[in-house]
């Protein structure tokens, strides 16, 4: 019977819950890639860390904004921590044209190239409104042996 009584009760507080989320899910999906615009940016260099484990993938940021542009909070909604986490931290450095909605969305995509590079270094590409890409080369494996 308690059991039963948990269940009546998930089940209220989930029908209670889906009309806000609904809603949310409604308000945030108004939101258009033309409504985006970048003012300025830095570019973002792909996390040590990450490459050395070959972390690679996708990370998508949601940002207010005050009403001049200027990001005031970042949250990164999916993606790897170790990517998400040098992904917020570069967006907030960030200016957008101001929109009504005073947000944005960015998605970066972190990817590691296989085949031979001379470089260490990275490059970081804007395309379209929201779209960082930053794409490396696999970390150099040591093939000598020392004995």
């Amino acid at each position: 019977m308690k059991r039963s009584a948990h269940k009546i009760v998930l089940v209220i507080c989930l029908f209670a819950i889906s009309p806000l989320a609904w809603a949310q899910a409604q308000q945030d999906s108004s939101l258009s890639d033309k409504d985006i615009k970048v003012a300025g940016f830095e570019e973002l260099i792909y996390p040590a860390l990450a490459r050395s484990a070959r972390i690679q993938g996708a990370v998508v940021v949601r940002v207010r904004l005050d009403d001049q542009g200027k990001v005031m909070e970042a949250a990164a909604v999916s993606g790897h921590e170790l990517l998400a986490i040098t992904s917020v931290t570069n967006v907030k450095k960030w200016r957008f044209e101001p929109n009504p909605r005073k947000t944005a969305v960015i998605i970066y995509n972190f990817t590691i190239i296989d085949g031979r590079c001379n470089s260490d270094s990275s490059l970081f590409i804007l395309r379209g409104a929201n779209l960082a890409t930053v794409i490396t080369c696999p970390p150099k494996i040591n093939t000598s042996s020392s004995r």
